[in-house]
Order: structure tokens, then sequence, then C-alpha cells
């Protein structure tokens, strides 16, 4: 498979992930009363997603530049 297509399918799923874990069905799950260390499990979760995220893309934009 060339690596045009492997990268544009790897951006196009991570794409998707996030979009999947950031919209509104999976976020009433986490949408509780409860507060874990003081915060909101809502806005924790929030939080998380949002950095594993940037984190992802970054070593998906990182791996990927490397090979080429």
């Amino acid at each position: 498979m060339p690596i045009a297509t492997k990268k544009g399918k790897l951006w196009a799923l991570m794409g998707i992930l996030i979009f999947l874990l950031l919209n509104p069905p999976l976020l009433q799950i986490f949408n509780l009363d409860t507060l874990l260390a003081g915060i909101p499990v809502l806005v924790l979760y929030l939080h998380v997603v949002w950095l594993l995220a940037i984190v992802g893309l970054y070593a998906l934009g990182s791996r990927l530049t490397s090979r080429e």
C-alpha cells in the first residue's frame, strides 16, 4: 500500500475516532453528578479526550512525516 494512501487512512481514522469520542451519546454516559478529585466526571472526560487527541495527532504526524 502506498504511503500516501496509508497516511490518509490513518488521519481519517483518527478524525472519526475523535469525533465519536466527543459526540453527545457518548458524552451522556459521563454526565454524572459525581466528582473525581473535585472535578466533575464530564469535564475530566472532555479534558482527557482532548489531551489524548492532541498527543495522538502529534504522534501520528511525527511518525508519518519521519518515514518520508
